[in-house]
């Protein structure tokens, strides 16, 4: 009986150290998975293999620990079988609430039936050349010497909107376009030594779904009469932006002492973007060809599927929401004709019928607290501040150019749209990013107000510059260029003179 208890006892011990260390382990491994991996500690990348062996190590460290306390009864059995009830729960509660939000968020959106794979039409976004990374940073070129002529619909479009007849006589639109990259990776076709000016930013500057001699850029040369050389990569943030002016200076010696540099930030999505410093690491390294087609491989992608669905990882990037994406109320603006849509449609009398994206309209509703609280603020805000550093080291002249999003310019000219705040918080923070950096800005977002109570500068069916609104973007950038052209020249003096000291 005494060796029947002994056992008995040393079993439920068992049970404990493994209930508390597994519980605790899980819960440290969530932690490292949803807060470190794929990011950067001690300028070093955190991979899947590295929270695997810290899952590992804190799983031993643990169960030697615990079977330490318990079998010298430092704390009572019951009070360690608490701490792993504990442990549990706090498990559970992290993985329903990550599982429960994500079906939340997929039982909010309309069913949609688009095929892809059998729709014949092309989205802009799939005839633009390809990306990649010359070095380690985050700095992205297109693929270079390229030429893709094709046609399209804009970036909002479904296959399942062409069953709409209203969207496809008022909205859908096919258009050509031809997209031709340098051997530079860049699309223009002067020489990087021969322009003053040069411009950079996302795909308002690379010109999304418009040809060449129609982009504001290009425009812009026309009108001031001197090439104006186009920097923009599609998808880039600021960091990258950054990132990029510093590959060109320390690994192509582009010269840019004495010039422009004309810095589009957009406002739907500058904040959210990458601020990652170095580029995505090859999946196939030596860990991943390794345990190619083995469970690890699938445990390495389940980690991947933890972050991805976090509630954690989403609050940092600023796309979570705890009210329903479509309420009752603006259910119909989803439904057109009857048929489901991704994005919403509203109407206007002066305008039609138009698209837009639901994120970038959250964005604009935002108040405040949402741009000041971002976890990206305070690397936007050190990207300027690198900036201009940058301009006046080398000696360059900076203005940023606001742009911005289509919901924040016409959203009060359709009937129904949500109410967005009073002002644009994050066009705010550029503004005094701007100003401490000494930066001359042209806010945009002002300037086209005039032009927007007339006439639709987008996109009905993309959230971009159409034709005209990329001419009148040129015209109010070159207007507010030569009224500084001064200001400017004596910037660049000045930017001169103390890169020469």
């Amino acid at each position: 009986m005494p060796f029947l208890k002994s056992a008995r006892a040393s079993l439920i011990d068992f049970k404990v150290v493994a209930s508390v260390s597994t519980s605790s382990a899980l819960l440290v491994a969530y932690l490292f998975i949803v807060g470190l991996l794929d990011e950067e500690l001690f300028g070093k990348h955190v991979s899947a293999a590295h929270v695997l062996f810290i899952a590992t190590i804190v799983f031993i460290c643990l169960w030697m620990l615990t079977t330490w306390i318990v079998r010298r009864q430092f704390i009572a059995r019951s009070v360690s079988q608490n701490i792993a009830i504990t442990g549990w729960t706090l498990v559970a509660g992290l993985v329903f609430l990550d599982v429960g939000y994500s079906m939340f968020i997929n039982l909010s959106k309309p069913e949609l039936r688009d095929d892809r794979l059998r729709d014949a039409n092309t989205l802009i976004g799939e005839l633009y050349p390809e990306l990649y990374y010359p070095t380690e940073n985050n700095v992205r070129l297109h693929k270079p010497s390229r030429i893709i002529h094709g046609s399209h619909y804009g970036d909002l479009y479904t296959p399942a909107l062409l069953r709409s007849h209203t969207l496809y006589s008022s909205v859908l639109s096919k258009k050509e376009v031809t997209i031709s990259i340098n051997a530079e990776g860049f699309r223009d076709t002067d020489s990087m030594e021969e322009p003053k000016i040069f411009a950079i930013g996302d795909s308002f500057t690379f010109g999304w779904g418009i040809d060449q001699a129609l982009t504001w850029v290009q425009l812009l040369e026309q009108s001031l009469g001197e090439p104006v050389y186009n920097l923009g990569i599609h998808g880039a943030s600021p960091m990258q932006e950054l990132l990029l002016l510093q590959y060109l200076i320390e690994s192509r010696n582009v010269d840019f002492r004495g010039k422009v540099l004309l810095w589009m930030i957009f406002e739907g999505n500058d904040l959210e973007d990458t601020y990652a410093s170095h580029a995505p690491r090859d999946s196939r390294s030596l860990f991943g060809r390794m345990f190619k087609d083995t469970v690890v491989e699938w445990l390495v992608g389940f980690l991947h599927s933890i972050k991805r669905q976090s509630v954690v990882t989403r609050l940092k990037d600023g796309s979570v929401t705890f009210s329903l994406p479509h309420s009752n109320s603006d259910k119909n603006v989803y439904m057109i004709d009857g048929l489901p849509s991704a994005y919403p449609v509203y109407v206007s009398s002066r305008f039609g019928m138009k698209l837009f994206i639901p994120d970038q309209i959250e964005r604009a509703q935002n108040a405040k607290q949402y741009v000041d609280s971002h976890p990206n603020r305070v690397l936007l805000e050190q990207t300027f501040k690198d900036m201009s550093h940058l301009a006046q080291q080398i000696g360059f002249a900076v203005v940023v150019i606001i742009a911005p999003t289509d919901a924040r310019l016409y959203g009060k000219s359709f009937d129904n749209f949500p109410t967005l705040s009073e002002e644009s918080y994050f066009n705010q923070l550029v503004l005094e990013c701007s100003r401490q950096a000494g930066f001359m800005v042209i806010n945009l977002e002002q300037l086209l107000q005039p032009y927007a109570r007339t006439e639709l500068l987008y996109f009905r069916d993309d959230d971009h510059w159409n034709e005209r609104g990329h001419a009148v973007v040129a015209d109010l950038i070159g207007r507010s260029l030569r009224t500084q052209r001064s200001s400017l020249w004596q910037n660049e003096v000045h930017f001169r003179r103390d890169s020469e000291e």
